[in-house]
């Protein structure tokens, strides 16, 4: 009798920590390629475009310049002309005559199939992350979009109060809900105020999330998330 209710054996005690630690190594590895990923694209990047700008000047310069003094080679002038370029572009795009010379380029390079997609989505995300567009949003929050029980982030832009226009309009929330990956498209929705639930985030973080598409999530798991959320 007593043989056949044996007690259970206890398991091994590596049996508990083998998963422990395989969870914990996936961890870092993900941790340390979210880190490593955005670092050596954004490098990949700079050298294309330096390798792309010193190969269009550099040959020119240097037959010049060989005139005069055969065999000279002025280092690092790919990176100085490269840097002219950026900042010649940035003093266009202040004026009227350049505006409207970079959006006839823009106009021209969205004539071509490929090339369209590529400019707009990389240019939808650069914006996205720029200084000016994170301080146009306000903050961000919660909504229940595009039906009940499903959540939406948006980004509040301005608050209205029209009570003469509708009672649910008295005081309202001007937010925009972006798209995925490409933030700079969505919808502009108006929220009565009580039905937008803020969040604890800042504006830039937000807007990785919504690049990521929810990859990239914030800790809001802490006890003090409820209380640290910005008044709406």
């Amino acid at each position: 009798m007593t043989d056949s209710l044996e007690q259970p054996q206890a398991a091994p005690e590596g049996a508990h920590s083998k998963p422990r630690a395989r969870t914990r190594f996936k961890r870092v590895l993900v941790t340390g390629l979210v880190i490593l990923v955005p670092v050596t694209l954004t490098v990949y990047i700079l050298k294309q475009i330096f390798d792309f700008m010193d190969g269009i000047f550099t040959p020119v310069i240097d037959k010049a310049i060989g005139v005069y003094l055969p065999g000279f080679h002025i280092p690092g002038l790919g990176l100085v002309l490269t840097l002219m370029v950026v900042l010649l572009l940035g003093w266009l795009s202040t004026n009227v005559v350049g505006r409207r010379l970079i959006h006839g380029a823009e106009a021209l390079i969205c004539r071509i199939p490929v090339a369209k997609s590529i400019y707009s989505a990389t240019k939808g995300v650069l914006e996205a992350v720029s200084f000016d567009q994170s301080e146009a949003f306000q903050r961000v929050v919660l909504i229940e979009y595009p039906k009940d029980n499903i959540f939406a982030l948006a980004f509040v832009t301005k608050s209205a109060r029209w009570p003469n226009l509708h009672a649910k309009t008295s005081d309202i929330l001007l937010v925009f809900v972006p798209t995925t990956p490409n933030p700079t498209s969505g919808f502009l929705l108006l929220v009565p105020r009580s039905e937008a639930i803020p969040m604890p985030i800042s504006v830039e973080q937000g807007i990785r999330m919504v690049i990521s598409g929810g990859i990239l999530l914030p800790d809001m798991t802490g006890p003090k998330t409820l209380q640290s959320s910005p008044p709406l």
